[in-house]
């Protein structure tokens, strides 16, 4: 069977709790996602939530479901995602970013942390595809964080699904843009998701890599930008003049963004 070709996607994953709130925007969304990609034959997930200091991937055969968050409803604690893991793919990985000139490693323990498991169990609940998951790096890097997925690119026509997972609007932490059930959403943070949704739709790479210079209210927005280097890896796996499309829009406890992008 010949293996399709596949865009590369960025979801917003929000908080833990999305995973159990089917009537919020965000999560009908999700779970209706996996349908737009009949022919995955697997996914490679960028998620916000494996920081290392060099990309690495989990080659892993049955990778654990990893709830690093605390505070949180009991039952989340319960959940499993027991999708199978692809040590091939895992090694294909990291020879790709290997042979782009990035050092890569691979890591034979990690499971998928709730950055990963919580949009693929919305997107594929039958956890039938298997997962294997890349991380980000301390640096936090725009322009490396595209590199890495300009070496990722070959993959998208081998049926593997580029999954990054992050925030489009992610200001945790941050005392201007407040997050909380019923809180209303600040204009500065609409003004930043407006410029990122032209920056994806125009294919504008070099102000997406230099967001925080020139996006509207960046350094709130994306307080710590970890939830941004996912984008920039799946926009760099789309290949050159890839532009994107905006999949969803809506807001969860006031300002995070949960916007999700679609690249071709």
């Amino acid at each position: 069977m010949t293996p399709v070709s596949l865009p590369t996607v960025f979801v917003s994953h929000g908080a833990p709790t999305l995973a159990i709130e089917p009537e919020v925007p965000a999560c009908k969304f999700l779970g209706g996602l996996g349908k737009r990609y009949p022919g995955v034959a697997a996914v490679l997930c960028i998620s916000a939530h494996w920081n290392t200091t060099r990309p690495t991937v989990n080659a892993v055969t049955a990778p654990k479901t990893i709830h690093d968050f605390s505070g949180f409803p009991e039952e989340l604690y319960w959940i499993s995602y027991p999708a199978p893991g692809a040590p091939d793919l895992a090694h294909r990985v990291a020879g790709l970013i290997d042979t782009a000139g990035i050092p890569c490693e691979t890591d034979t323990g990690r499971g998928l942390d709730h950055g990963a498991w919580i949009p693929l169990r919305l997107m594929f609940p039958g956890a039938g595809i298997p997962v294997v998951q890349l991380s980000i790096q301390g640096h936090l890097d725009p322009a490396r964080h595209l590199a890495l997925g300009e070496a990722l690119a070959p993959l998208r026509h081998e049926g593997v699904l580029i999954l990054g997972s992050g925030g489009a609007v992610h200001p945790l932490g941050d005392p201007v843009f407040a997050l909380g059930e019923g809180f209303p959403t600040d204009r500065r943070a609409i003004a930043f998701n407006e410029w990122l949704n032209r920056a994806v739709t125009s294919g504008d790479k070099n102000s997406l890599v230099h967001y925080r210079e020139l996006a509207p209210s960046a350094v709130h927005a994306q307080s710590y930008p970890d939830h941004f280097m996912p984008l920039l890896t799946a926009l760099g796996a789309a290949g050159p003049g890839a532009t994107g499309s905006v999949l969803h829009q809506s807001w969860y406890w006031g300002n995070l963004g949960m916007g999700a992008y679609e690249f071709w």
